[in-house]
């Protein structure tokens, strides 16, 4: 009878670890869960800060160009301008080039 009484408390103590055991892995899952949907969310806060990093990259890229390009164009322009300024001068022809000369100048 001792031996039976043994084998049953061993039975209840079995199955009282095989239900610890099962409870800590649901809750492991949950922790494992709860963590996978937070990277998630920070992976996602993270993704779209690099996309608008990389769209403010793009537009200043953008930017630098066209920059480049007036500069380049504003210097080309003035060169004109110049050019004409002195023709014009060794013609001796009275030259009003910018409208603020145009208002100043009185019949």
């Amino acid at each position: 009878m001792g031996m039976r009484d043994i084998r049953d408390d061993l039975r209840a103590r079995a199955r009282l670890v095989d239900q610890q055991i099962n409870f800590e892995n649901t809750r492991f899952e949950i922790l494992v869960s709860q963590l996978k949907a937070e990277q998630d969310r920070r992976l996602e806060n993270l993704t779209a800060q690099l996309c608008l990093a990389r769209k403010l990259l793009g537009f200043m890229d953008w930017h630098n160009k066209v920059r480049a390009e007036l500069t380049s164009r504003i210097a080309a322009a003035e060169a004109a301008e110049n050019s004409i300024k002195k023709c014009y001068a060794k013609a001796r022809f009275p030259v009003i080039l910018n409208r603020r000369a145009q208002s100043d100048v009185r019949f």
